[in-house]
């Protein structure tokens, strides 16, 4: 018992130390004047019932009825990369994360609507949508920041969609957290069956931590109901830092028909948050990100991008996908495309070949891949 206890202490110095709010960070609606950054638009699915606070829009309690809003986000150009700094009290524009603009929508053909005139300006190549599930202990805003940082700090370019579960955004409620990515599930399935039936041509899908979880439940039902044409629409889908029992996934793989043509799984063996988790479940090293089951993973058709060795990410190594300079410029230089789907890549800098040395060192590709070599 007293082992016990002192793991879940750890874990809840870790969750204080890898900045996880106890309380949600604000989301003040500001005219950001001369200030350097960009704004950008991500439109809001999410099984949370409304904040009691207006100004926090969404809450933890779960909701059977999906909400619809949209959020331009604004981003600040005078940060680090990867770097989130939450807005203080009287927010500033020039360092700090905060809203340009918000919109509720009153139903779903509204939020559709808008989201099929945005994609329609697009070339048709290029009118993919972009699906971000966060993870365990996130309050809304702090999911919709990390989101917002994902897209400018990669490079994106297509339409995003935040699906916001019900975390409780705290981490004394790992339990409610765990029972509401089971509940969020209809919720995503929903969400992304809105999206098939958009403009989008494709869907990419990516979930953190325990947004894998929801993430993979929601694949599981649309198969088992008959959803193909949905499911076929989804590539690729990325796990980051999955908090998912390797069994589990397995049966949830197994389920799933047709698989994305690109599952990616983010690992690392130095992740302390997940290291913790296992502790707590006997430390046979079974919480997929750990990385331990990386060969099973790429047998099954995944590939693995092993981040253990990346030491910029964060203390934690959680959220090192997000938050790694050396993953962004991999991303931005186009040599992870190269190395994961053979997309030429556009030198940028001298140090292209030391980022695909590098590249070449974290990917292991699935065994049909290498066979087709």
């Amino acid at each position: 018992m007293t082992r016990v206890l002192i793991q879940i202490f750890g874990l809840a110095l870790l969750a204080l130390a890898t900045g996880c709010a106890a309380s949600p960070a604000r989301l003040p609606v500001l005219d950001p004047g001369s200030s350097a950054g960009t704004s950008h638009p991500v439109y809001i699915t999410t099984s949370r019932q409304l904040a009691d606070d207006p100004a926090d829009h969404f809450g933890v309690e779960r909701s059977r009825v999906l909400r619809f809003a949209r959020a331009d986000v604004w981003v600040p150009h005078n940060r680090l990369p990867g770097e989130i700094n939450y807005p203080g009290r009287r927010a500033d524009p020039s360092t700090e994360f905060a809203l340009t603009g918000w919109q509720d929508y009153d139903s779903q053909a509204d939020f559709a609507r808008d989201l099929n005139h945005d994609l329609s300006e697009m070339r048709f190549a290029e009118r993919d949508v972009f699906v971000f599930v966060h993870g365990f202990n996130t309050p809304f805003s702090d999911g919709l920041y990390l989101n917002a940082q994902i897209i400018n700090d990669f490079g994106l370019q297509t339409a995003f969609v935040h699906y916001a579960w019900p975390s409780a955004g705290q981490f004394p409620a790992y339990l409610y957290d765990r029972d509401s990515a089971q509940f969020a599930r209809d919720g995503l399935v929903e969400t992304l069956t809105l999206l098939a039936d958009s403009e989008a041509i494709r869907i990419n899908l990516i979930a953190h931590s325990m947004g894998s979880l929801v993430t993979m439940e929601a694949l599981r039902e649309l198969s088992l109901t008959g959803r193909s044409d949905v499911l076929e629409k989804i590539d690729p889908v990325i796990l980051a830092s999955p908090d998912i029992d390797i069994d589990v996934f397995q049966s949830q793989l197994a389920a799933i028909d047709p698989m994305p043509e690109h599952l990616l799984v983010f690992v690392s063996a130095r992740d302390r948050a997940l290291q913790l988790s296992d502790q707590l479940r006997g430390g046979d090293n079974r919480r997929l990100g750990i990385g331990a089951q990386r060969e099973l993973l790429t047998e099954l058709g995944a590939t693995v991008i092993d981040l253990t060795d990346l030491r910029d990410g964060g203390f934690s190594g959680h959220t090192a996908f997000a938050s790694s300079p050396t993953l962004m410029r991999m991303a931005n230089t186009g040599v992870l495309a190269t190395a994961l789907i053979g997309v030429e890549a556009i030198p940028q800098d001298s140090g292209i070949g030391t980022l695909s040395d590098l590249a070449a060192r974290i990917i292991y590709l699935p065994a049909r891949a290498l066979g087709e070599r």
